[in-house]
């Protein structure tokens, strides 16, 4: 179970990072702006999941931490959107893929997550294959601002699902989602506060049409932020984030399918100097996805 909510969670945030892709480059100046509409979206899943699902009883302590790790997902979005604005997206992105290997070390020390050594070397070699897959040159990335930036956004968000996972001991995945969600709201006041003028900018030289395909596709990366939630509740964490890191693969799939159906939307380079290296990262991908499920 915990295999399939990983694979749909992964998809869904492929299709989610090529929308990204195309609004903030033809649409949306100011990363925030989908920030915002984040929070709006995911104040209406707390309230649809009071009032369908209602909440568990949680000590303030786990309440407390669920509010910390929606928090860091937050900050995890905000040092990902400063590092790709100072650096390219095909040098930035990958860095994120190490956070499978922060997963690990967290959980082994906090959750005692302990495994067997092939299921280590398909953790690894997932890592080592969504790294290759959504890089260009990787040998180019420099330990500039927008690396650190990308090193403190995978340790958080890995900070966040340990803590996740922790708090999924005590209560359901509904409630865990809904009180991680308020956490996302908290966080997201003083950017709403902030950048409010960019969102009324945006509708103003764009139209509504835009904020629309912004909320969907919001409304799609929660639903894979629920499935991820889900995952984790029934399986191991650090499997868990390493088995959702095939969205790699599943964006080159899409940005490869747009390029040649649709390149006026989205152009992706796929010369012969990098289908080797893809291949290669799809054969580790593979081979990881095996060993660990």
């Amino acid at each position: 179970m915990w295999v399939i909510f990983s694979i749909l969670a992964a998809l869904i945030w492929a299709i989610c990072n090529t929308v990204d892709k195309y609004v903030l480059t033809k649409w949306v100046k100011k990363p925030t702006v989908p920030l915002i509409i984040t929070g709006i979206i995911g104040l209406l899943a707390i309230l649809t999941v009071y009032l369908f699902q209602g909440f568990s009883v949680l000590s303030y302590l786990n309440i407390f931490l669920a509010f910390v790790a929606g928090i860091l997902y937050i900050l995890t979005n905000v040092f990902y959107l400063k590092a790709v604005k100072i650096e390219e997206v095909s040098r930035a992105v990958p860095l994120f893929y190490l956070t499978p290997l922060f997963v690990l070390i967290l959980a082994t020390i906090f959750l005692e997550e302990i495994f067997t050594p092939l299921k280590y070397l398909g953790i690894f070699l997932l890592i080592i294959g969504a790294i290759l897959i959504s890089s260009r040159d990787f040998m180019k990335i420099s330990l500039g601002k927008a690396f650190w930036f990308m090193i403190f956004a995978s340790l958080l968000w890995a900070v966040s699902l340990v803590i996740t996972k922790y708090i999924l001991n005590f209560a359901d995945f509904w409630t865990i989602f809904a009180y991680t969600r308020i956490g996302t709201i908290f966080a997201l006041i003083p950017i709403f506060c902030l950048n409010f003028s960019d969102l009324v900018s945006t509708v103003k030289e764009h139209g509504k049409k835009v904020i629309g395909v912004i909320a969907a596709n919001e409304s799609l990366n929660l639903l894979g932020v629920l499935f991820i939630i889900i995952a984790t509740a029934v399986g191991y964490v650090a499997l868990v984030d390493a088995l959702s890191s095939v969205s790699s693969f599943f964006v080159l799939l899409f940005a490869v399918i747009l390029s040649i159906l649709y390149p006026t939307i989205l152009k992706e380079e796929i010369g012969k100097s990098v289908i080797f290296q893809k291949l290669l990262a799809i054969i580790l991908m593979f081979i990881g996805a095996i060993l660990i499920t």
